[in-house]
């Protein structure tokens, strides 16, 4: 069968033909996926629906990250938590580890993380 051919039977499972260029192909469309149900889930709520929201940007080997929350309390601190429950569990699901591991490792990496500067104004979040 020629290179060129595009028989069905020289591709792989997921639709591609098994090349690094067609996987890094599926992991842009991917991303794509993501980040636009990332943004609809923003776009789509009504702003008084929205109680929290954490988000997280990585370009190269910076990370910008900021959050918002409108209540105040117990509540607030549960939402955060919640938030950052939920992202631990996303990470660990789709590394295919436990749970547990993820939050050691978050935890570990939290005290070598850079802090905020002091002049920022969402500093003494």
């Amino acid at each position: 069968m020629s290179e060129d051919s595009d028989d069905p039977t020289d591709r792989t499972d997921d639709g591609t033909d098994g090349s690094p260029a067609a996987a890094t192909t599926n992991d842009d469309a991917a991303f794509e996926r993501e980040l636009a149900r990332a943004r609809a889930l923003l776009d789509d709520a009504d702003d008084d629906e929205i109680t929290a929201v954490h988000v997280g940007v990585v370009r190269g080997d910076r990370v910008n990250s900021t959050a918002a929350r409108r209540g105040e309390g117990e509540r607030a601190g549960l939402e955060t938590l919640t938030l950052l429950a939920s992202h631990l569990r996303t990470v660990a699901d789709e590394a295919g580890v436990d749970h547990d591991v993820v939050a050691a490792d978050a935890a570990r990496l939290a005290g070598e993380v850079e802090t905020l500067p002091p002049d920022r104004p969402d500093a003494d979040e």
